[in-house]
């Protein structure tokens, strides 16, 4: 079986050349690579036109990698958001309809393994509905079932830097909520739907790190993201409330 990792780029190039050098070494499951770009105008483009399109299967950006299958990129004109990008990427994915899909950030590091483990505990533990590669400032209370020990986290949500969830899941779900404009809570928003079928949420053993920390989070970029947390956070509360009172369906149809 395969998985399809999703990634989103908007500028960063530099982060998002040493992401997918993380994907290369440590991803040790097969898998396919689905990138939409959400305009970027720093070179992010031109890279992924000369060195992921032309990549042939089995080849990383400076050697081999067994594990690599193919990629399908797609390019938008102007940056439509982080919500719409990734559900275009999961459009992209339906070429191959992995069993398995991944979102990914472009500025983060992932632990060796990561992608089989968090499928392993998904398939020995159906119940959890989503694992992620935890890449908050705590670790969270380890359990071991059936044979799998990783990080269950009891209440709140898993952040897209990096989460792994099964197919069938999407298909009970849709995609994710567009009305947070261009970021932020989509991926908490995607995660309470999934509590609200019963399913629970976890994080894989290690650990891994957000990229784009300290000097490259503040100034514009960094009062972008507040601005629309702080904005978006009413109407999450509010999608949280319509969703478990059955007032707004939990699956999400795609519209562009």
């Amino acid at each position: 079986m395969t998985a399809t990792i999703m990634m989103v780029t908007y500028n960063r190039l530099d982060l998002t050349k040493e992401t997918l050098d993380y994907i290369w070494k440590n991803t040790k499951y097969p898998f396919h690579l689905a990138i939409v770009d959400n305009g970027s105008t720093d070179g992010t483009v031109e890279f992924l036109k000369e060195e992921i399109e032309k990549k042939p299967a089995g080849l990383r950006l400076d050697g081999p990698q067994e594990f690599f299958v193919e990629s399908a990129i797609q390019y938008n004109a102007e940056n439509k958001g982080i919500a719409p990008g990734r559900n275009q990427a999961l459009k992209l994915a339906e070429k191959w309809s992995d069993p398995w899909l991944s979102t990914f950030d472009n500025d983060v590091y992932v632990p060796d393994g990561w992608l089989k483990e968090a499928i392993n505990i998904m398939t020995k533990n159906p119940q959890y509905g989503m694992i992620g590669v935890n890449m908050e400032n705590v670790t969270y209370p380890m359990v071991n079932l059936n044979d799998q020990e990783f990080q269950e986290k009891p209440r709140g949500n898993l952040g897209t830097a990096c989460t792994v969830f099964p197919r069938s899941l999407h298909k009970m779900l849709g995609y994710f909520c567009k009305s947070f404009e261009f970021y932020g809570h989509e991926d908490a928003d995607f995660g309470f739907r999934t509590r609200v079928l019963g399913l629970k949420l976890g994080y894989i053993k290690e650990n891994g790190k957000h990229l784009g920390e300290g000097e490259q989070d503040k100034g514009a970029y960094r009062e972008f993201k507040n601005k629309y947390g702080k904005e978006n956070l009413p109407k999450f509360h509010q999608n949280c409330s319509d969703y478990y009172n059955k007032k707004k369906s939990l699956y999400i149809p795609y519209k562009e």
